[in-house]
C-alpha cells in the first residue's frame, strides 16, 4: 500500500516546476527544491526515488497544463476561424509577457536540453504536441465544414500542425527578449496567411 504524502504534493510540485523551469534541469538539485519547498530532501527521495523521476511527475502536469490551454483557448473559441487562431496565438503572447525573466516553455527548454539523455522527456513532449496538434486541426476540420476554408482532409491536419509551430516559434522568439509588438505583427502575418486559403 502506498504511504499518504506527508506535505502538500501540489505545493511541492509548484515550488519544484519553478526550480527546473527557471535554472534548468542540471543546475537544479533536490537541495535546491527542498528548500523552495520546505519539504525534506529525504522525503523528496522517498516520494519520488531521483530528481528525475520527480522531474519526469513535474514535466508530464506541465504539458498536460499546456495541452489545456490549447484546448480553452481555441477548442472552444465560438468564433470564426480566423478569430479563433488570432485569439490563440495572443493568449500565447500574453502568456509569455506574463513572465518577465523570459523564460520561454519548460516543455520546448527540456526537450532542448535533455532530449538526447532522456528519452522520456522526448515520449511526453511528443505526446503533447500531437495532442495540441489535434485539437487545432480539429478547429481547422470544423472550419472547412462551414465553408470559411477549401482543404482536403489532409491539408487541414497539416495547417493544425503549422497553427501550432508558429505559436510554438512565437515562444521560443519571447525568450531571446522580441519585443510583445513583434511578435504580434507576425501572429497577425501568420493569421492572415491561414484564412487566405478560404480563396484556394
Amino acid at each position: 500500500m502506498t504511504r499518504p504524502r506527508q506535505f502538500d504534493e501540489e505545493l511541492l510540485l509548484d515550488r519544484a516546476q519553478e526550480r527546473f523551469w527557471v535554472s534548468g534541469y542540471d543546475r537544479t538539485s533536490i537541495d535546491d527544491i527542498s528548500t523552495a519547498s520546505g519539504v525534506g530532501n529525504g522525503s523528496i527521495y522517498a516520494a519520488y526515488g531521483s530528481k528525475l523521476a520527480l522531474f519526469l511527475v513535474i514535466f508530464r502536469r506541465y504539458c498536460e497544463q499546456r495541452v489545456s490551454l490549447v484546448d480553452s483557448v481555441i477548442g472552444s473559441h465560438s468564433g470564426s476561424f480566423e478569430s479563433a487562431v488570432a485569439n490563440y496565438l495572443e493568449q500565447i503572447i500574453l502568456d509569455c509577457g506574463s513572465y518577465p525573466d523570459h523564460r520561454g516553455c519548460l516543455m520546448l527548454n527540456s526537450l532542448s536540453d535533455l532530449a538526447l539523455r532522456f528519452p522520456e522527456v522526448v515520449d511526453v513532449g511528443r505526446e503533447s504536441m500531437t495532442a495540441m496538434e489535434r485539437i487545432v486541426s480539429a478547429r481547422v476540420h470544423e472550419a472547412v465544414e462551414a465553408g470559411e476554408l477549401r482543404l482536403s482532409p489532409e491539408e487541414a491536419d497539416s495547417l493544425g500542425a503549422h497553427i501550432v509551430l508558429v505559436s510554438q516559434g512565437l515562444i521560443q522568439m519571447d525568450r531571446i527578449g522580441v519585443s510583445g509588438d513583434h511578435l504580434r505583427e507576425i501572429a497577425a502575418t501568420s493569421t492572415r496567411m491561414s484564412t487566405l486559403l478560404r480563396h484556394a
